[in-house]
C-alpha cells in the first residue's frame, strides 16, 4: 500500500485513491500553454500548506516571473520563500558543460532544503543541453530517480510534447517514470478546451483517466455530473428579477446572457444526444426555482425522459393531433398569467415530436405561431430540441439566444451558439446539495 501525496486537486486526488504515490517520479506533458506549469505550481503549493517544504527548478523562466504568474492565481510562493518553505532555482542560462554540475546541484538542494517535493521545468530543455540521448537517460535513473527516492521526495518531471506529434518529449521520460499525466488541448465548436489524461500510475487503480480542466483562476478540475447529487431546488437562493429580465438562478448564466432572460424573448436550448434526461432535469432545475420563487409562473410541454411530477404545470401530450396539446397550453397559460406576473414556457419539442409525427408541417407552423405570441405578451419561451430534430431549423432561426447543452469526459458543458460565447462547464456547488449552480469558463 503506497503512501499518498496530495495533488491540491480534491477532483484528482479523488480518482487516484488519494493522490500521488510518495517519492514517486512522474511525467508531466503536454504541448506549450496546455496547463503543465499551472498544475505543477499546484501540486507544490499544496504541501507548502501543509508544511513541507518544495522546490522549483527552471530551465524556462525567471524567479520574478514566476512569482508574478503564480501570484494571479492566489498562489503566494514570495511569502512562502519568506517563511523558508519554498526554494526557487532559476537555472535558465545553463550551458552543456554545466549539466554534470547542475545536476548534482539539484540533488544537493534536495537533501540540505529537505524538500518533500521537487519540480523540474523542464526536462525537455535540460536535455538539450546533453550531447547524447544515453545521457539523458542516465541522469533519469541514476540521479533524479534513484537519489531523489532515497530523498522521499516526490518528483514532477516536466516534459513538452512537440505540437503535432504523439510522442511524450524524448520518448525515454516515460519509461523511467512512475506516472505519466498528459495535458492535452483540442478543438470543440471552434473552442480550445483542455484535458488532463492520465497514461499511467504506479500501485493506483484510476477511477477514470481523462479530466476536464480550467485554467481560469487557476488550476480547477471540473467533476462528472452525479444524478444522484441533483438539487430538488429548494435550497438554491433567489437571485431577484430586473424590470427587463428574469434571472435564471445562476448568476453566471445570467452574465452570458446579458442580464438573464430577456422578457418577451425565445431561447433555444440546443440539448446533445449525449445529455441524460436528469442531467437537463438538473440544468433546468434552478431556472425553474427561480422563476417561481419570484413569483412568476412556469408552464411545461415535457421533455422526453421526464415525468409530470419533475415539472410544474405540465400540460398532457394526449390528443390526436399536435393542435390539443397547444390548445391546452394556451388555455392553461390564461389560467396562470396575472397582470403582476411574467410566464415562463418551456416546451420540449423531442417529445412533441415523437408523440406527433404525422404532423410536423402543423408542428413547424405552431412554433412561428407560437413564439410571437410569448413574445407580443412579454413572456419568455425556452424551447428544447435535440441535434436531431426535425423542428430545430425553425427554432434555431426563430431563436433570440441559440445555447448548447452538452457532456465533455462526463462534464456537463454549455455554449453560446447565437450569441456566440466560450465554453462553459457546469459545476454543481457541494455536490449539488447547496448553493448555486456554477459556470466555469473552460476554453
Amino acid at each position: 500500500m503506497f503512501q499518498r501525496v496530495p495533488t491540491g486537486i480534491p477532483e484528482l486526488d479523488d480518482v487516484i485513491e488519494g493522490g500521488l504515490p510518495k517519492a514517486g517520479l512522474f511525467l508531466v506533458a503536454g504541448t506549450p500553454g496546455s496547463g503543465k506549469t499551472a498544475f505543477s505550481a499546484k501540486f507544490l503549493y499544496e504541501g507548502i500548506l501543509k508544511g513541507d517544504k518544495g522546490i522549483y527548478v527552471s530551465f524556462a523562466e525567471g524567479r520574478d516571473a514566476f512569482f508574478s504568474e503564480t501570484a494571479r492565481s492566489g498562489l503566494d510562493f514570495a511569502k512562502a520563500d519568506e517563511a523558508g518553505l519554498f526554494l526557487y532555482m532559476d537555472l535558465l542560462t545553463v550551458k552543456n558543460e554545466g549539466i554534470p554540475a547542475v545536476t548534482q546541484a539539484i540533488v544537493d538542494a534536495v537533501l540540505d532544503f529537505k524538500a518533500t517535493r521537487l519540480v523540474i521545468d523542464s526536462f525537455s530543455a535540460m536535455a538539450q543541453a546533453v550531447p547524447q540521448l544515453i545521457e539523458a537517460r542516465s541522469i533519469l535513473h541514476t540521479i533524479l530517480g534513484k537519489v531523489i527516492r532515497q530523498a522521499e521526495c516526490t518528483t514532477l518531471l516536466i516534459s513538452e510534447v512537440p505540437v503535432g506529434t504523439s510522442r511524450l518529449g524524448l520518448g525515454i521520460e516515460e519509461f523511467v517514470a512512475d506516472g505519466v499525466l498528459k495535458f492535452t488541448q483540442k478543438e470543440i465548436d471552434g473552442r480550445v478546451i483542455r484535458n488532463l489524461v492520465i497514461y499511467k500510475l504506479r500501485g493506483t487503480k484510476i477511477g477514470r483517466r481523462e479530466h476536464l480542466f480550467t485554467l481560469d483562476g487557476g488550476f480547477r478540475m471540473l467533476s462528472p455530473f452525479d444524478s444522484s447529487h441533483s438539487n430538488n431546488g429548494h435550497t438554491y437562493p433567489v437571485i431577484k428579477n430586473t424590470a427587463s429580465h428574469s434571472s435564471t438562478g445562476i448568476k453566471g448564466l445570467d452574465t452570458i446572457l446579458g442580464g438573464g432572460l430577456k422578457r418577451g424573448s425565445h431561447i433555444l436550448l440546443e440539448v446533445g444526444e449525449d445529455v441524460s434526461s436528469s442531467s437537463l432535469m438538473s440544468f433546468l432545475t434552478p431556472i425553474i426555482s427561480n422563476t417561481v420563487k419570484s413569483g412568476d409562473q412556469v408552464i411545461c410541454l415535457p421533455v422526453n425522459g421526464m415525468y409530470p411530477e419533475e415539472l410544474p404545470n405540465t400540460v398532457d401530450l394526449g390528443g390526436a393531433t399536435v393542435l390539443q396539446p397547444f390548445d391546452m397550453f394556451w388555455k392553461t397559460a390564461k389560467k396562470l398569467r396575472k397582470p403582476d406576473n411574467r410566464l415562463l414556457s418551456i416546451i420540449g419539442f423531442d417529445a412533441l415530436e415523437a408523440r406527433y409525427a404525422k404532423d410536423l408541417p402543423a408542428m413547424q407552423g405552431l412554433i412561428i405561431e407560437t413564439i410571437a405570441k410569448v413574445r407580443n405578451a412579454g413572456d419568455i419561451i425556452l424551447s428544447i430540441a435535440r441535434p436531431f430534430s426535425n423542428t430545430l431549423r425553425e427554432l434555431a432561426s426563430a431563436s433570440d439566444v441559440h445555447l448548447r447543452l452538452v457532456q465533455n469526459d462526463g462534464v456537463l458543458c454549455l455554449l453560446g451558439v447565437k450569441p456566440r460565447t466560450d465554453y462553459y462547464g457546469v459545476s454543481f456547488p457541494n455536490n449539488g446539495s447547496h448553493g448555486q449552480m456554477e459556470l466555469v469558463q473552460v476554453s
